[in-house]
């Protein structure tokens, strides 16, 4: 489902933010006798540092949108409006991981920037994690800052940057740029990872936290208690990501959080979390003494709030920014006794019509200038350089190297890619036909590999993907008109996967893929949204086909007779064997043991796509198949080197691969006939009752739970409602016109 469709049910606002005047009803707020403070929302950067194109709620088709100089302008706007000191900047989730020059430097690239805008709180997302625990303390953590030893696959990543990066550099010497800002989580605690036995239990006592559970900040002499809440996922995600932490909800420590922020002073409680909008409203719902909830994670845009009253009569106010094209402001009208009494949010589009910083209210020169210098490498001119990421295992100065400017053009696309629907999408369908091409290509001058499309497909993570690249062709709704030129760059790809697994390949019985598949739906669709594991299905190659039933309960229940959600799933034309043996084509996360791919575990032979990558979009790469360096014991925290290397030094890694598919392609290019709308891996079954009398959850009759919020991902999932967290009285309103009264 697209939330395109409220295009025409808000107010324009892209480019006119700049002017706007903040009114609650016909009465001002600068008029009210209570205190005014403004919330400016940042949410799920993904290091998108530079410009792109972008597909807007309001202001439509655009190129040259969002990125950190326009969220600049933004917020030096508000401030200026209402007074620095009025206003409060939180950020939340995935903001140091999502495009190649982040990756390559674990963060640094952006963190300049970040540390310029004078945050006043942040709340890390399940991706700030994934450059391993010595980079995540290093840079948040008040007592390790600067303090903890980089790995040596650490120092290979950052040793572009950084001469003295050798291998063996201590912390003085290479080491990440810390946040100059406070990163807070209630649900983060240390763990010892060489523990043995029962030794091994979790230390929940709240002195073992790894970050401070809540700050407090003051706006216009209201103050603010900040609380946090970060992944759940990582357990789930990457063993490497977990490494000396442990992490819960955040649910039960939540009460006592916000009892000990009021104690020590908050008028008013935000509370900022990494767990999705689905989580949030179950929190809201459950959960007294929270005023507002800033949401990230999910991605979501939503041009109106929604607030969730109690049966105590208490309302807390939501509000979700989606990234870096969309920048979050809230309004909050609070009488002396600490009361939010009117609120007003407005979702600003970052659009072309917005200017870059330039000013020197951030630092000499703008952020623009700031952002340029620390991203330059990256890009066609004399500063470029080759980069190389360090993957966990790999000894010094090996990894995944970059050595073509992100700006390079490697193809063109006649469809939009993008992911603004929770089931099926092009572009993750595109990334794992080139995944299938990869194995298929190989089984041709490897006979023995037996790799048919009746016994082999590819799948993608199914990533969200918020930066498009527009199609060749689309009319761009900006001033100035034109039309998109539809042209694919190296950089462009890094935003679609910025991680470096490697392409491989592994064999699992059909029952084994099926299972798991129930599993990936019941981690999107369960209604117990505390049970959610991430937002969306993953991307199939051409030759895969389901069906889906989304109204009946999970295979996992128990004593369950429906069957579960799959009704159908097939390869070619075949439908999958439970005792039969499959080839899935996919990615290997470094670290990972050797019976699992990206996201499918209990797999067998591992093999990976290896070789010498040629990047001339006119010449084959010389590829092969190469085995295992290990396979055992992959990650003991009791030895050193901790991690073991699996992957072969000269592995493909899925950049690679999409750009040795691209080269396939007639003129590069991915076309409407091929990738068009009649390319769907997925399909739904509509709703009981469609089409003469759809029930209210599938008015469309599309099979996918109807949009109540404007979210993507459905909020109370889907299936039978005594699968849910229960009702507890409370009640969920969309706030039309983005104003109220609490």
């Amino acid at each position: 489902m697209n939330c395109r469709f409220l295009k025409h049910s808000v107010p324009r606002i892209a480019g006119s933010f700049l002017g706007m005047v903040l009114t609650f009803g016909s009465q001002s707020v600068l008029a009210s006798p209570s205190k005014d403070i403004t919330l400016i929302h940042l949410s799920d950067v993904h290091c998108h540092i530079l410009p792109h194109d972008e597909d807007f709620i309001v202001a439509g088709n655009r190129t040259n949108s969002g990125g950190v100089a326009k969220l600049a302008t933004g917020i030096k706007s508000i401030r200026e409006e209402v007074g620095k000191d009025n206003s409060l900047l939180f950020m939340v989730g995935d903001a140091t991981h999502g495009g190649a020059e982040c990756m390559f430097t674990l963060g640094n690239a952006i963190m300049p920037v970040f540390n310029a805008l004078s945050i006043d709180g942040f709340v890390m997302g399940n991706w700030d994690f994934a450059y391993g625990n010595r980079t995540t303390r290093n840079r948040y953590r008040d007592q390790q800052k600067g303090k903890v030893q980089m790995s040596v696959n650490n120092q290979t990543t950052l040793s572009s940057m950084n001469p003295l990066c050798t291998g063996s550099a201590g912390p003085a010497d290479c080491n990440v740029i810390p946040a100059n800002y406070d990163t807070v989580a209630n649900n983060v605690y240390n763990f010892n990872e060489r523990a043995q036995g029962a030794a091994r239990k979790i230390n929940l006592s709240p002195s073992n936290r790894t970050f401070k559970p809540w700050v407090i900040r003051e706006a216009n002499g209201i103050k603010v208690g900040f609380i946090g809440i970060t992944t759940t996922r990582l357990p789930v995600q990457n063993p490497l990501f977990n490494l000396s932490f442990r992490f819960t909800k955040g649910f039960e420590e939540l009460p006592q959080d916000i009892a000990d922020a009021r104690a020590a002073g908050a008028q008013v409680i935000v509370l900022a979390t990494e767990l999705g909008l689905g989580d949030n409203v179950q929190i809201a719902k459950e959960i007294d003494g929270i005023d507002v909830i800033l949401s990230g994670d999910t991605h979501e845009a939503m041009p109106e709030p929604m607030v969730v009253k109690r049966p105590s009569g208490e309302k807390t106010i939501i509000v979700e920014s989606g990234e870096d094209a969309y920048l979050g402001r809230l309004d909050l009208n609070v009488s002396s006794e600490g009361r939010v009494k009117k609120f007003k949010f407005e979702l600003l589009e970052m659009t072309d019509e917005v200017p870059e910083d330039e000013s020197d209210y951030f630092v000499p020169g703008g952020i623009k200038a700031l952002a340029w210098e620390n991203v330059k490498t990256f890009y066609s001119g004399d500063d470029f350089k080759c980069h190389t990421f360090g993957n966990g295992g790999f000894p010094y100065g090996k990894g995944h190297k970059l050595c073509t400017p992100l700006d390079t053009v490697v193809g063109y696309t006649e469809v939009e890619l993008e992911r603004r629907d929770v089931i099926g999408d092009f572009v993750n369908n595109m990334i794992g036909d080139a995944a299938l091409y990869a194995g298929l290509s190989l089984a041709a001058t490897n006979p023995d590999l037996n790799l048919t499309p009746e016994n082999t497909f590819g799948i993608t993570n199914g990533f969200r993907y918020d930066i498009p690249i527009l199609a060749q062709g689309t009319p761009l709704d900006g001033p100035d008109g034109g039309f998109a030129d539809g042209a694919i760059t190296v950089g462009e790809l890094y935003n679609y996967i910025p991680i470096a697994p490697a392409a491989s390949l592994m064999d699992y019985s059909g029952g084994a893929l099926r299972n798991r598949y129930e599993g990936f739906l019941e981690g999107i669709f369960d209604p117990h949204p505390f049970r959610h594991q991430g937002g969306w299905w993953m991307g199939f190659s051409s030759n895969m086909h389901f069906v889906l039933d989304l109204e009946s309960a999970p295979n996992s229940v128990p004593l369950a007779t429906l069957g579960g959600r799959i009704l159908e799933m097939k390869v070619g034309a075949e439908k999958i064997d439970a005792g039969k043996v499959y080839t899935v084509i996919s990615c290997y996360p470094h670290g990972e043991g050797s019976d699992r791919q990206c996201r499918t575990s209990g797999g067998r032979n591992l093999r990976f796509v290896c070789g010498t990558f040629n990047p001339d979009p006119d010449m084959p790469s010389e590829l092969g198949i190469c085995g295992p360096v290990n396979k055992e014991n992959i990650v003991d925290p009791t030895r050193n080197p901790v991690v073991l290397q699996v992957a072969p030094d000269n592995y493909m890694a899925p950049v690679q691969m999409i750009r040795e598919y691209l080269k396939t392609l007639p003129n590069n290019t991915i076309s409407a006939a091929q990738f068009g709308p009649q390319r769907r891996s997925t399909v739904t079954v509509p709703y009981s009752g469609c089409p003469n009398t759809p029930p209210s959850v599938d008015k469309n009759c599309d099979g996918v739970p109807d949009s109540d919020f404007s979210e993507v991902q459905p909020v109370f999932g889907a299936g039978p409602s005594w699968l849910g967290r229960g009702e507890n009285g409370a009640t969920v309103t969309r706030i039309v016109g983005g104003q109220g009264v609490l």
